[in-house]
């Protein structure tokens, strides 16, 4: 609790209340705030809540290639026609991301380009107007964190300014 004591010239003052929960477990817990002052004693209850954390559900997204083309998906199976078609080989998994509604993230999208036939992978939309006019929306592969969440690394894009690909 801060400040512990202190003296007040305005109406209103704050008091800062921090709980370190890391070594508690989930479960409902009250205590209470005592003020005393030359105006008498004011007795504030105080409540929090600690839940269990739940690790957020992850996609695995995996990768197969064909010739300079890096093809990635998190549902191979949906993907199976694409796959074999263009005769991609899978690699394994490259990465991980979060499924759709996932609170801090936003969606990856996956672009083709049919005629460097190559992948483009971005979250911002907007992207499109700054490449190739033959990219083709083909959808979301799973959302990607937009800021530093717990448990996860950046994410890089890399481009061959030779070949041009990214």
């Amino acid at each position: 609790v801060l400040p512990r004591s202190g003296l007040t010239t305005r109406v209103i003052d704050y008091v800062s209340i921090e709980v370190s929960t890391s070594r508690l477990e989930p479960g409902i817990y009250a205590d209470t705030l005592v003020f005393t002052s030359n105006g008498g004693e004011a007795v504030i209850p105080v409540s929090f809540e600690v839940v269990a954390e739940e690790s957020p559900k992850i996609l695995d997204v995996f990768r197969y290639t064909a010739g300079n083309d890096s093809f990635l998906t998190s549902n191979p199976q949906a993907d199976a026609e694409v796959i074999r078609l263009r005769r991609y080989t899978k690699e394994g998994i490259a990465f991980r991301l979060f499924p759709p509604g996932t609170p801090g993230t936003v969606e990856f999208y996956r672009w083709y380009n049919p005629v460097k036939k190559c992948h483009y992978y971005t979250y911002n939309r907007n992207d499109l107007q700054r490449m190739d006019r033959n990219y083709l929306l083909e959808g979301t592969i799973g959302n990607i964190a937009t800021t530093r969440l717990r448990k996860t690394r950046e994410l890089y894009r890399w481009f061959n300014p030779t070949s041009r690909y990214y």
